[in-house]
């Protein structure tokens, strides 16, 4: 080791290059940590929005499900919505639009004007370099299939049928009410 450090402090070329070399290493070091949090938490984001997108269904049949299993004598409800279409997604442009006029006058005294538009889109992109992206139509509902475990004495079958239309704005022949006793 001693041998090394005298090697050192003649040859100052090699002293200089070691210290560069440590020097790089601490910075990639620092980079990689920062870098690393970072990395995380945009595919934790880009999870969370693939799940929000894949899950509107889901959601609805859930908060169904929550909402008629408050109507009393009823011990279970499973809700299934059957749709015709999955969500269109279109790209987020940003739309960059600027006008501009001339107005020329020519020397027999006739003025002339030019008015020109420049539109440009731009597509956004997001931190991982992935398009960014929102939805502008949602599936249509083309049926949905109660199941309720019921045991009270009402006509739960109407009360249900009713609750689905309203929450659902469907025909009544889309919607479909198992009872079990």
């Amino acid at each position: 080791m001693n041998d090394f450090m005298k090697m050192l402090k003649e040859n100052k070329k090699l002293g200089y290059a070691v210290n560069v070399f440590v020097l790089l290493v601490i910075i990639s070091l620092i980079l990689k940590l920062d870098f690393s949090q970072f990395s995380k938490d945009d595919s934790v984001s880009y999870k969370e929005n693939e799940v929000k997108t894949e899950s509107y269904v889901y959601a609805l049949e859930k908060r169904m499900e929550g909402i008629l299993g408050k109507i009393g004598d009823i011990k279970s409800v499973d809700v299934m919505i059957y749709t015709k279409k999955t969500p269109v997604l279109e790209p987020v442009y940003d739309e960059n639009i600027s006008n501009e006029t001339n107005i020329e006058s020519m020397s027999d005294g006739t003025k002339r004007e030019v008015n020109r538009e420049t539109k440009q889109n731009k597509v956004i992109l997001g931190r991982d370099n992935s398009v960014v992206e929102r939805f502008y139509q949602y599936p249509e509902i083309s049926g949905v299939l109660v199941v309720v475990n019921y045991s009270g004495n009402k006509d739960i079958y109407t009360i249900l049928m009713n609750s689905v239309k309203t929450l659902l704005d469907i025909k009544l022949n889309d919607i479909e009410i198992l009872v079990i006793n």
